[in-house]
């Protein structure tokens, strides 16, 4: 990193963010303060700084409130002082991840590390008119941040079925098509206004979530499905959740050669509008496996498109989730010329977040925005999986 020209105060700044970037990565405590703290001299190696360099930018990040110092506990069998331990302090500041569907909100708010601290749900008959939709997300965010003081609320994320451009806009939705001009987000944003608030896809949201905490955390490429009467995909290349030149990547959903729309209106005609999927246990066994059939030939499409480690499933199949990932992994093995000859078939696996794989997405997102917006730890973090 270039320091020409830099002030003595913004290098003192840049050390201190170093510092700061290496005390997330320590993660949070999991009931152990030891795991998630640094001594100085751990974090001298670490950052490659001097001392002073570090105990100064310690300063300066305990005096922001962002880093906390713990008790000094004595170690055993050592003489002399005890080395001084420090840590994220991780609920000096929080995020809320929103989850806005056509029929329900569901909103998580969660600390620094992105471990939950409270959630809550809206459910509504519909939530397609502009009106509607605004108001049950003002009633969750009062419910889980109306209490809180200003500056506490650090970011945002409210994911929608939609696609949203790189400027943040609404630019597309089969769902809810008011929600294109109807100034759904800036009314959504002044519900929060001391916080950075951002949109996202619901379905990359769930796949940023999975790539953080669940079947795809350490995958570089992978799919993560959504399987019900809405369908649609999500792409984690390279180990980030792609978003496309216009926010679009993945949504093959409305593309008749994949089958997908034929799939979600046969679904409709053999389980009713609006209820819930038949159980694995009679009819709802049949229907999974004719979804799974219906859908297959699109996601051999993916497949071939991005050669992936592990297909992820979310949805409205995921109460049958074994049972539909069993009958489309048969149903791609049977697909010809999918992948390479004599390579094991692609691993297609249910989600192990459940439904609140979209609100986790958010927190992640919300993670990402606040520790490049709020904290100041790099552009980086605003697009790349946490």
């Amino acid at each position: 990193m270039s320091t020409i020209g830099s002030s003595p105060a913004l290098l003192r700044r840049m050390n201190s963010r170093a510092v700061l970037a290496e005390l997330f990565r320590a993660g949070p405590d999991v009931g152990d303060p030891g795991r998630a703290s640094r001594t100085v001299t751990e974090l001298v190696a670490a950052v490659g700084l001097t001392r002073p360099t570090v105990e100064a930018a310690l300063t300066d990040l305990v005096a922001e409130g962002w880093v906390e110092e713990l008790k000094a506990v004595a170690t055993p069998n050592r003489a002399g002082r005890r080395a001084r331990r420090f840590r994220i302090d991780a609920r000096s500041g929080l995020v809320l991840g929103i989850d806005l569907g056509l029929h329900a909100v569901v909103g998580v708010l969660a600390d620094l590390h992105g471990d939950p601290v409270a959630r809550t749900e809206q459910f509504a008959p519909t939530l397609a008119p502009v009106e509607q939709a605004v108001d049950a997300v003002r009633e969750v965010v009062d419910r889980l941040v109306g209490t809180l003081p200003p500056g506490r609320l650090l970011a945002v994320t409210v994911c929608v079925p939609a696609i949203i451009d790189r400027a943040g806009r609404i630019v597309h939705s089969v769902a809810a098509p008011e929600w294109q001009s109807g100034g759904i987000t800036d009314r959504i944003a002044a519900l929060v206004p001391d916080a950075v608030t951002v949109f996202e896809n619901d379905a990359k949201a769930a796949a940023r979530a999975e790539a953080a905490w669940g079947r795809l955390h350490g995958v570089r490429d992978g799919l993560l499905l959504v399987m019900g009467r809405q369908i649609g995909a999500a792409l984690v290349v390279g180990g980030t959740v792609a978003q496309g030149a216009h926010g679009a990547a993945g949504e093959v959903g409305g593309i008749a050669a994949t089958g997908w729309p034929a799939a979600a209106r046969a679904l409709e005609a053999r389980t009713g509008s609006g209820a819930d999927l038949p159980s694995a246990a009679g009819d709802g066994r049949a229907a999974v496996r004719a979804l799974a059939a219906d859908v297959a030939p699109g996601v051999a499409q993916l497949v071939a498109a991005v050669d992936p480690e592990v297909v992820v499933v979310g949805g409205e199949v995921l109460p049958d989730g074994e049972e539909f990932c069993t009958a489309l992994a048969r149903e791609l093995e049977r697909t010809p010329g999918l992948g390479l000859p004599g390579a094991a078939g692609v691993s297609v696996v249910p989600s192990g977040l459940g439904r609140d794989a979209v609100s986790r997405g958010a927190v992640a997102r919300s993670l990402a925005t606040a520790r490049a917006e709020r904290l100041g730890l790099g552009a980086e973090l605003r697009t790349g999986v946490v």
